[in-house]
């Protein structure tokens, strides 16, 4: 047995498949399938054991996130790791998958699966996080993501019946659609539950219509203005449909609505929710909902990783004469993410700080879209720092480390911009340049002002016209 060797575990519902690598991608053990219940824990403890009886000294294990399925055997090898030299991981899918597609393999197989992980342990050492056994992470907010997912699939029910209602009322109730641009207003749902047609609500008085709460007696008049020309026949089928699934979407939302209750009555008074909320523009529920996302800031080793798993973080790329500017990846989830946006639109409006950063990236030309990119990722890195440093908001510290960062960035730019002429020089070091190679009409324009550039740096270096 190698002194080294890497695990790769594929979960699926109910069992994991297994394979053993060493450091050159040989076998070490083939391929072994166990159960996800206690005696399969056991004996996958009774396999690690009898290796590392075999002279093994590291095992570096793997797990792909497959949306909890994989907790069990990462919780089972964190308990190993107490006693034995055991590192494990969660994988991102997505870098797994990418070494499959670089191998080429046209049949996978959970099998294969497992191989792939190893593989990717083995070739991308620098980009695995693996659990610290020495630092204990706070699990305080770890169960109540299952009320977060909860809450996220009441959410996509409901705009998956929203989408339903407006489309019946399109094709039977059109009038009320005047009233839904911006979101279907409660008053109109609880309309619909009573009235789900316009020969309905024609018949209904205004006196009737008015008992419906957030109609007022104007806006029940400029109703039946609207639907006294209707004379559409709609089935009692049609009817029900529109009546049920406006009752079914009220009770969505007051399902949300007890749900977000229920986790703002129990974390409202924890240390980091308070300690969250002093952010401006940050009040309990967002709090709480960023910290359920977090779910332990020692789990991301700077600013940029909190960034990136929030999706704020800007992509850039460029090939031959293509250049696409940075956009923001959007790579997170999206929920999180509005919920990012409103607390910072509120920012804005009560810090001043946020409010000149947003004024001064509209300046340079950015759109009210793009701006507010940028005060995300600035609000990310904010509460990063409180999260990590355990102290409060201080709009002083932030000044700070603004002037500090605007003197660094200076510095930095400059050693890029002069790192990047001597990577290009270095790369064109063979090529004669010019404009009469059949190259595109982008790269003739680049290559003429290049070559502008130069002769002007000559001449003003010697003094001379350029040769």
């Amino acid at each position: 047995m190698k002194n080294k060797a890497f695990l790769g575990i594929d979960v699926s519902k109910g069992y994991a498949d297994f394979l053993l690598l060493d450091q050159d991608k040989q076998v070490l053990e083939d391929p072994f399938q166990l159960n996800d219940n206690k005696a399969g824990r056991l004996k996958l403890s009774q396999i690690i054991d009898h290796w590392f009886s075999l002279g093994l000294n590291e095992l570096f294990c793997g797990v792909e996130s497959t949306g909890g399925y994989e907790n069990n055997w990462f919780g089972h090898l964190q308990d190993l790791a107490v006693e034995q030299n055991i590192k494990i991981a969660r994988l991102n899918p997505k870098g797994v998958k990418s070494v499959s597609e670089a191998a080429l393999k046209r049949t996978i197989t959970d099998a294969v699966s497992a191989e792939n992980i190893a593989v990717y342990l083995i070739a991308f050492p620098e980009k695995i996080i693996y659990k610290d056994k020495s630092v204990k992470l706070d699990n305080t907010f770890k169960e109540a993501r299952q009320t977060l997912t909860f809450k996220r699939m009441l959410t996509k029910q409901r705009v998956q019946l929203n989408n339903q209602l407006e489309k019946l009322l399109y094709q039977y109730f059109s009038e009320t659609l005047v009233y839904c641009r911006n979101g279907m207003p409660n008053w109109l749902l609880e309309m619909l539950v009573k009235y789900p047609s316009a020969k309905q609500v024609s018949r209904a008085s205004e006196k009737m219509l008015v008992r419906i709460q957030g109609i007022g007696s104007n806006k029940a008049q400029a109703i039946l203005r609207k639907v006294q020309h209707n004379n559409q026949a709609v089935s009692e089928q049609i009817k029900h449909l529109i009546s049920e699934t406006a009752r079914e979407i009220i009770h969505k939302k007051k399902l949300i609505e007890k749900e977000d209750s229920i986790l703002i009555k129990r974390y409202e008074h924890h240390d980091q929710v308070k300690l969250l909320c002093t952010v401006k523009g940050i009040g309990p529920s967002t709090a709480i909902r960023i910290l359920l996302e977090i779910e332990d800031i020692n789990r991301f080793d700077s600013a940029k990783q909190l960034c990136s798993f929030f999706g704020v973080h800007p992509t850039f790329k460029q090939s031959g004469d293509g250049t696409w500017g940075s956009r923001m990846s959007k790579k997170g989830r999206p929920d999180i993410r509005a919920a990012l946006y409103m607390s910072c639109l509120s920012a804005i409006r009560s810090d001043e700080n946020t409010k000149q950063l947003y004024v001064r990236f509209r300046a340079k030309g950015m759109n009210h879209y793009q701006a507010m990119g940028v005060v995300m990722h600035k609000r990310l890195r904010i509460i990063y720092g409180v999260l990590k440093n355990q102290t409060t908001y201080d709009p002083r510290i932030d000044i700070q480390n603004i002037e500090t960062a605007n003197q660094k960035r200076e510095e930095t730019e400059a050693k890029i911009q002069e790192l990047k002429l001597t990577k290009k020089r270095r790369a064109e070091r063979y090529s004669e340049g010019g404009t009469e190679a059949p190259i595109s009409r982008i790269a003739a324009q680049k290559r003429k002002k290049q070559e502008a550039s130069q002769s002007l740096l000559i001449k003003e270096n010697t003094g001379l016209p350029p040769a």
